[in-house]
């Protein structure tokens, strides 16, 4: 294994991350709001398990919304034109992304809401 190109991949990967963070305010969104989840999992003392969980939960969302810019890139180099087949890839890229958000508030819910209410009730 070549070490110079392995590091290249990382970088190449940082471009993209940024590129897309720069440009697209839902994953500004998703960044921010993961960065409130993070803070909260210090807060309520998250156990090892449920870090994990969420932690997984945040890497989906945000490889989503990457493949789902990925989508949308590829089909406007092919066409600007209207086409239902590219509007169909699109439309199920946003499903993707919006299939994973409501899984991981879903997540985050059943993590956070015990701890909220018991915080709540003291």
């Amino acid at each position: 294994m070549n070490f110079s190109k392995f590091l290249r991949s990382f970088t190449i990967g940082f471009l993209g991350l940024s590129h897309i963070i720069r440009s697209e305010q839902n994953m500004r969104l998703h960044c921010c709001a993961a960065i409130g989840v993070i803070i909260a999992g210090f807060v309520f003392s998250l156990a090892a398990w449920e870090w994990v969980v969420i932690l997984f939960c945040l890497g989906l969302v945000i490889s989503a919304e990457c493949l789902n810019k990925a989508v949308e890139r590829l089909a406007d180099r092919v066409t600007r034109e209207q086409d239902p087949l590219i509007k169909q890839a699109k439309d199920c890229g946003s499903a993707a992304v919006l299939v994973v958000a409501i899984t991981a508030a879903a997540v985050g819910g059943v993590i956070f809401l015990p701890k909220i209410w018991a915080l709540a009730g003291r």
